[in-house]
């Protein structure tokens, strides 16, 4: 039996020089510790179609105690590429930016598809993994800054993979 439902997954199969599996391993103990997944996207709905050229600070509360494990990108079916913008996470509590300046988001994205429907527009994709789960300290507040770089309008959406502490 596997340490961690996530190296169930056809593509993070423990292979020399592969990074997913060296990365859910450090997951496995988090799991057995009953800490459940929980998903926070940014911007919100009412903040996610941005204009061409457009910059977006956005606060973003995670439960303090949590621990950041990855990210979701959803991609374009067709050309499997993530929407075109820069982006920069900044934990409030510790003034720790998570990039030394803002990165793309094509270096977010992980297109390992594990769902893909063209007729529905619909793709899912293998979250892309830290390096190592990232702590949810203080209050739990970060602000997520975003900069929309294609020059025209568009739906971002980031969704931050986290595990939950039990109550």
């Amino acid at each position: 039996m596997p340490d961690s439902p996530l190296s169930l997954g056809q593509f993070t199969r423990d292979l020399w020089g592969s990074f997913d599996p060296l990365a859910i391993a450090q997951l496995a103990p988090l799991a057995r510790l009953g800490y459940k997944p929980k998903y926070y996207k940014a911007p919100d709905v009412a903040n996610s179609v941005f204009a061409a050229n457009s910059y977006l600070d956005f606060g973003l509360e995670i439960t303090p105690g949590s621990w950041i494990w990855g990210f979701c990108l959803p991609a374009d079916p067709v050309t499997l590429q993530p929407a075109q913008f820069n982006l920069q996470i900044t934990d409030n509590s510790r003034k720790h930016k998570f990039w030394d300046e803002p990165v793309p988001s094509f270096f977010i994205g992980n297109y390992q598809a594990t769902m893909l429907d063209v007729a529905k527009a619909q793709i899912s994709c293998f979250p892309n993994l830290l390096n190592a789960p990232y702590p949810v300290e203080g209050e739990g507040l970060f602000s997520v800054e975003i900069w929309e770089t294609s020059g025209f309008q568009q739906r971002i959406e980031v969704v931050l993979a986290c595990l939950e502490a039990p109550k």
